[in-house]
């Protein structure tokens, strides 16, 4: 008859066993949930929770594209803004140096219409949605005219970046003193990684890399952002230039 100290054992044993399974079922592992580590879903899901709930954004950054050549390098940088409040108050801007001269594309919204405007294409115009006023800025922005918009409005602007496959945790990193997670993915079909604030869930940097038939890309995308304070009219301006 088997003792009562080696029931017990193996009665720990089931136990333990029956909890790993648990856990790997759940897409995590037993060192991850012993941690209380998130898993990389439960990081995008909270980012986008972040955003989709905050009352107010706003934000400044940078995309920092290297265009490495057989010719050599060469840099293209793009800085933008976003400003909104929830539900329908949109704006955002990014420049480029073209030449000896910087452009300027502005999308905006007050809920009720949208309105666009690009130096390169000269003249106000009223695309009949959001989704198509970002879409029609993706390529030229980099990305930065949909990913947060995308954020914040689910459903209305397209190209969010929780919708990486393969998402995985990658080491932990810092920017500035700014604790982030990393979750590395592929978006498209593109490698991506994310970094996100462990505090706020705010998206803080994002970097790709692309692969065409004569080049390659690095892009670094590098977002300051804030939530829930308060954003003048003026953040909000539609102020393309005047035509004389």
């Amino acid at each position: 008859m088997r003792s009562r100290s080696s029931f017990c054992r193996e009665l720990r044993r089931l136990l333990i066993s029956g909890a790993t399974v648990a856990l790997l079922a759940a897409g995590c592992s037993p060192d991850m949930a012993k941690s209380g580590d998130p898993s990389p879903k439960q990081i995008l899901d909270r980012m986008a929770k972040a955003y989709a709930e905050c009352k107010s954004y706003r934000d400044s950054g940078v995309v920092k594209t290297v265009f490495v050549e057989k010719t050599g390098n060469r840099t293209v940088e793009k800085p933008f803004t976003t400003a909104f409040v929830r539900s329908d108050r949109f704006r955002f801007e990014y420049k480029e140096k073209r030449g000896n001269q910087q452009s300027r594309y502005i999308i905006w919204s007050n809920g009720k219409e949208v309105l666009t405007w690009w130096d390169v294409k000269p003249g106000i115009e009223k695309p009949k949605s959001l989704w198509l006023a970002s879409a029609g800025a993706a390529g030229v922005s980099s990305g930065s005219a949909n990913r947060i918009p995308a954020l914040l409005l689910p459903g209305e602007v397209w190209g969010s970046p929780t919708v990486i496959t393969d998402a995985k945790r990658a080491e932990d990193g810092k920017l500035d003193k700014v604790e982030c997670f990393r979750v590395e993915g592929i978006y498209g079909n593109t490698p991506i990684t994310l970094w996100i604030d462990k505090q706020s869930y705010l998206l803080r940097r994002i970097d790709q890399q692309m692969k065409f038939a004569n080049f390659r890309t690095e892009e670094t995308t590098t977002y300051d952002p804030t939530i829930n304070e308060k954003i003048t009219d003026k953040m909000l301006e539609f102020d393309p230039p005047v035509q004389k």
